[in-house]
């Protein structure tokens, strides 16, 4: 999991990672700025940074995105999209 920007849910899911341990829940928390985030993202669009995708699941289906995450044996990121 990584959360950008540290607020009560990022702080959460620290406190899940202490709880569940390193095994479950693995998390990742910063409050990059502007610039970070845009040297990121030019990373990402030049190809030197290539995020692996799994599967992406519209925020309605969240039931199925835990359901695949529990299964295991894939290879890439489940991603929950918020908005469209």
């Amino acid at each position: 999991m990584v959360t950008v920007g540290l607020s009560a849910p990022a702080l959460a899911a620290i406190a899940a990672s202490s709880v569940y341990g390193a095994r479950r829940v693995r998390t990742f928390s910063a409050n990059p700025d502007a610039i970070v985030l845009r040297a990121l993202a030019d990373h990402v669009t030049s190809g030197a940074l290539r995020p692996v995708v799994n599967s992406v699941y519209p925020l309605a289906d969240i039931a199925a995105a835990h359901q695949a995450f529990e299964r295991g044996g894939v290879v890439g990121k489940h991603v929950v999209a918020v908005s469209e």
